[in-house]
């Protein structure tokens, strides 16, 4: 897992400039992104009339959020 996160931050920075400042909020970003995502399919279902429903995706967002996750998605 470090060695891929290692690997995707050297890319990113090939092409952009990233203080290393900003690694220290990355966390917080993505528990940010993710509660948006949950947030948003919810909103989603009561908009739609739906019963607020988890599929199986978002029961993964709500595992990555709950788990505290360092990279999004990606389970050591």
């Amino acid at each position: 897992m470090e060695d891929y996160f290692e690997t995707v931050l050297a890319g990113y920075r090939s092409e952009t400039r990233l203080d290393h400042s900003m690694l220290n909020i990355l966390p917080l970003l993505i528990q940010a992104n993710l509660m948006e995502g949950i947030i948003d399919a919810f909103n989603v279902m009561r908009n739609n009339g739906e019963e607020p429903e988890c599929d199986e995706e978002l029961s993964y967002r709500i595992k990555c959020l709950e788990d505290v996750h360092p990279v999004y998605g990606i389970f050591p």
